[in-house]
């Protein structure tokens, strides 16, 4: 699934993120989505109900999803027992740190925690392409070797909301100083 012509913008960031290094010989993802990121109310509801049921159901499914969401990270954990902190990303890699110590050419997967609430996570498999080093941190490059176009898709989409977010907060810093 490779993009050879594609450049993919990369942003900075801070994003908690679970890995597993890849027996040998397995292509095959353990992470196939995540069941609770899609659970919700709709957006409109029945304009018959009264405000009250309204804002109790909201109430309810934002509680819902707080659980669901504390089950998934405790599931993730189980199956990605490495911890690592994505410094930054795009669609094609992405660069993180890890207390565990990885190798070059290692094959791995790793799921991203894109957004905390309501949850969203992008998953893929990938290889250690090169260690960097930021200051006493060494920083593993990963290569996205295998990656379903809807988890890239959701990452692109991190991406630019995170670019709009910068650069609103860029044009109020500039307006504010003026």
């Amino acid at each position: 699934m490779s993009h050879p012509n594609r450049t993919y913008a990369r942003i900075e960031t801070a994003r908690k993120g679970h890995a597993r290094i890849l027996p040998p010989g397995q292509t095959k993802p353990l992470f196939s989505g995540c069941a609770a990121c899609a659970v919700g109310l709709p957006a409109r509801l029945d304009p018959g109900l009264p405000e009250a049921i309204v804002h109790t159901l909201r109430a309810m499914d934002e509680k819902l999803t707080a659980i669901l969401n504390l089950l998934n990270e405790r599931s993730l954990a189980d199956d990605f027992p490495i911890p690592v902190l994505v410094h930054d990303i795009s669609g094609a890699g992405l660069r993180m740190s890890s207390p565990h110590a990885f190798a070059i050419g290692m094959q791995v997967e790793i799921v991203v925690v894109l957004n905390a609430f309501p949850l969203q996570l992008a998953g893929t498999l990938g290889t250690i392409v090169r260690r960097d080093q930021l200051d006493d941190t060494a920083l593993w490059a990963v290569e996205f070797t295998d990656i379903r176009e809807s988890e890239r898709e959701k990452i692109i989409q991190f991406v630019f909301q995170e670019q709009r977010q910068s650069l609103r907060a860029q044009r109020q810093t500039t307006t504010e100083g003026a």
